[in-house]
């Protein structure tokens, strides 16, 4: 039979937590100025009248009646010929027999 453990009778004491590490100082305290805009000043309307509006369509329309409707489409002149059907490459299978008989209803 062994003997119960006995609890640690020193037990270790918590350590300190050490003061925080300080945060380390900026390198670079000045920001970086703006640079500044090479073209300040915004370019001034051009005095004078305004300008003249555009020129009409220079391509007047046709006079004359409306050109004649586009004849149908023939189609296609040469249609393919229809593919004949190979068949089934499977060997015909018997015919499903008819079903049996029912099964009787259960006399119980």
């Amino acid at each position: 039979m062994t003997s119960p453990v006995s609890p640690d009778p020193s037990p270790v004491p918590p350590t300190p937590n050490p003061d925080p590490v300080p945060p380390s100082p900026n390198p670079n305290p000045d920001p970086v100025p703006p640079r500044p805009n090479p073209n300040p000043d915004p370019v001034p309307p051009v005095p004078g009248p305004d300008p003249a509006p555009a020129p009409p369509d220079p391509v007047p329309p046709v006079p004359g009646p409306d050109p004649a409707p586009a004849p149908p489409d023939p189609g296609r002149p040469d249609p393919l010929p229809p593919v004949p059907d190979p068949g089934s490459p499977f060997p015909p299978t018997d015919p499903v027999p008819p079903p049996t008989d029912p099964v009787p209803p259960n006399p119980l």
